[in-house]
């Protein structure tokens, strides 16, 4: 299946991966800014969701009152996003671009990188022009947060990744609500490039809907995961950072990034 057929089931794909509390992610966000940023970025209030899909992050803050922006390679994605904030009443930019390589019509004080959404960088080139152009399109003073899985659990030795997520949230393009998503995230047979470091990850929906036959999509598509020190070595080569804090986790305050416990998952802030 194609992106473009995987990314269509947009309602589905935001049901499987909502399981979050985003309100509490943004909390987190917006401490990044007033804790790690700058002026005169410190004082402005513009939000940036890079790969962003459904955008959770971005209409949380356009509810907040913030200049908020998504923006997203799929077309359907950004449609979904765009109907959602339309919903919800807040107003929302996109922007359909490729996350190496875009221009916002005026810079922001807050980007953010979440979801393991980096990952989809699959090449050092890739990295170092994202990191670039996210560094041109905030304010002096901004700041990026990436939140990636922990370096500890990026061999994948608990394949298969399986869970269920539910929603009787309506469709916005349909009657009936969906009531049921069962989400594979990385099938145990899955392979690896260990030159490349990449893994053809197996992604597959099973959709549940009322008074509807069972409907299944599934998509492969290549990920990188990526270590400390090597995302380290690329953040330093992309010249396009002045500061870089390291978190364990989003919650205020973080954890440092370590071996230990509480620190779940790889979360770097960088200002610009």
């Amino acid at each position: 299946m194609t992106s473009e057929r995987f990314y269509a089931e947009s309602l589905a794909y935001d049901i499987a991966f909502s399981d979050r509390d985003f309100g509490e992610e943004c909390n987190f966000l917006e401490w990044c800014l007033r804790t790690c940023g700058g002026e005169p970025a410190m004082h402005e209030r513009s939000f940036l969701e890079l790969a962003a899909g459904p955008a959770r992050h971005a209409r949380e803050f356009a509810r907040r009152g913030w200049r908020s922006i998504g923006l997203d390679l799929s077309p359907d994605m950004l449609h979904y996003a765009e109907q959602s904030a339309q919903r919800e009443g807040v107003r929302l930019e996109l922007v359909h671009a490729d996350m190496t390589h875009f221009s916002l019509e005026q810079p922001v004080a807050l980007a953010a990188n979440l979801m393991e959404s980096f990952s989809h960088l699959l090449t050092n080139e890739q990295v170092v022009a994202h990191l670039r152009a996210v560094a041109r399109n905030l304010l002096p003073g901004g700041v990026f947060v990436i939140e990636m899985a922990h370096p500890s659990t990026i061999w994948r030795d608990s394949l298969p990744n399986e869970w269920v997520s539910r929603s009787t949230d309506t469709s916005l393009f349909a009657d009936v609500p969906f009531t049921e998503v069962e989400v594979l995230f990385g099938a145990q047979d899955d392979p690896y490039d260990c030159i490349t470091q990449q893994w053809m990850v197996t992604t597959r929906l099973r959709i549940r809907t009322a008074g509807q036959p069972e409907r299944v999509v599934e998509h492969h598509h290549p990920h990188r995961w990526y270590l400390a020190q090597e995302l380290h070595a690329l953040i330093d080569l992309s010249g396009a950072f002045s500061q870089t804090w390291w978190f364990g986790n989003m919650l205020i305050p973080p954890p440092p990034l370590d071996c230990g416990p509480a620190s779940e998952r790889m979360v770097v802030v960088l200002r610009k």
